[in-house]
């Protein structure tokens, strides 16, 4: 299974050095909406953890939240705000049960299960993915 999140190498995540209002560049919102739909949940958990001290140095005891960056779908700028956003999309994912998509997270077909096949539709294997897909990940890993 690919481990990698969707946001490696992609435009939009980084603030660029001579931008302010960075956060409403069409790339930014782009990232942040790849962030959002693309990510699997428990990559985008970890994202959201790490981002709350994303932004200590080496040598700091007291630890900072990222700044300049987009992380978890968030827009961080090391500010008790981001923190505060942060802390809110931790708790909403602890706490939510994980659902069956309805569409393939990677081929955006509607699926369905096993036992209630439908015309138009593809069997959810899991993961998110549907079985041509999932089954494909795997003999690509």
């Amino acid at each position: 299974m690919n481990d990698q999140p969707p946001c490696l190498g992609r435009p939009g995540f980084l603030r660029p050095k001579d931008a302010s209002g960075w956060q409403v560049l069409p790339a930014t919102i782009a990232a942040k909406a790849l962030c959002q739909d693309r990510c699997p949940r428990d990559i985008f958990l970890a994202c959201a953890r790490s981002a709350l001290t994303a932004g200590t140095c080496f040598e700091e005891e007291e630890t900072r939240v990222a700044d300049g960056v987009v992380m978890a779908g968030i827009v961080c700028r090391g500010d008790a705000l981001t923190e505060r956003a942060l802390r809110r999309v931790i708790k909403q994912l602890a706490q939510a049960p994980t659902t069956r998509p309805n569409q393939c997270r990677n081929c955006h077909k509607p699926m369905t299960t096993r036992r209630r096949k439908l015309v138009g539709h593809v069997v959810h294997e899991g993961g998110g993915m549907c079985t041509g897909c999932r089954r494909a990940q795997q003999r690509s890993a």
